[in-house]
């Protein structure tokens, strides 16, 4: 019996301790962010950066605090580190509105001028669809839909007039369909996340070359804040793609991922 309430105690003991550790945990994040915060509320960008970076390496990210970064950033005059961390933002949180708002301004101050209207409409029109909600909305929607979908199924099966049996049917086809799409959906944010192959140009300009040699051709420049697509990385070159198709080797020194 004295065994048992000394495990029972100890059990008790042992969850007190960890509510109590995570709690100042979160305290300690939020001060930390507040702290970054005020920062940045005095016009001290720079610490602010500071801050808000020593938050995301110590105690894990967000939309939000990445969101906060790229404002700070772009304060303190570096737009590619902004554009970056908003894209993190929006890698995290496809429907931040506000984030999504702000890259656009950062991204009027680039140099580069990409033409992109030779990206098939369709495509781009189906990217714009997954970026309407996270891998985790995706994941809940599909399941809506597959309880739906069942619901309706029975009720088709089970009715007895036929006009709702035929409803119920075709609700039972359309969610189901719809719910197939979303899982995929919900696979396809998540490898974006997990897999990111976009990186931005971090440098102030940087000539790409058709091989990963410093002797090779020149191909075009790109600027600080472009935004490409990561191809490859070869003994110090990374290989990258404009939106426009060109495609050329980078100093790996030069870009950073997403």
């Amino acid at each position: 019996m004295e065994i048992l309430r000394y495990k029972t105690g100890m059990k008790r003991y042992f969850v007190f301790c960890i509510f109590a550790l995570m709690t100042l945990v979160v305290f300690a994040q939020q001060a930390s962010v507040k702290e970054a915060n005020a920062l940045y509320a005095q016009k001290n960008y720079t610490a602010a950066v500071q801050q808000y970076e020593m938050v995301l390496n110590t105690q894990g990210s967000s939309a939000e605090l990445y969101y906060n970064l790229g404002n700070a950033y772009y304060r303190s005059g570096d737009i590619a580190k902004a554009i970056l961390s908003y894209n993190r933002a929006l890698l995290l949180k496809p429907n931040y509105d506000d984030a999504e708002f702000n890259l656009e301004i950062a991204q009027k101050k680039v140099v580069d001028n990409v033409d992109v209207t030779s990206v098939f409409f369709l495509k781009q029109w189906v990217n714009n669809l997954g970026d309407i909600m996270s891998s985790n909305g995706w994941a809940v929607f599909s399941v809506i839909l597959f309880i739906l979908a069942l619901t309706s199924f029975l009720v088709f099966i089970f009715g007895r007039y036929r006009s709702l049996r035929k409803t119920t049917f075709n609700v039972a086809i359309a969610s189901f369909v719809i719910a197939l799409i979303s899982i995929g959906y919900a696979v396809k944010q998540s490898n974006k996340v997990v897999n990111s192959t976009d990186g931005i140009i971090m440098v102030g300009s940087v000539t790409a070359k058709d091989s990963p040699a410093l002797n090779g051709k020149d191909m075009f420049v790109m600027h600080a804040g472009t935004k490409v697509t990561i191809k490859n990385s070869v003994s110090g070159w990374t290989e990258v793609e404009l939106p426009d198709g060109n495609a050329g080797f980078i100093p790996a020194t030069s870009i950073e991922k997403i």
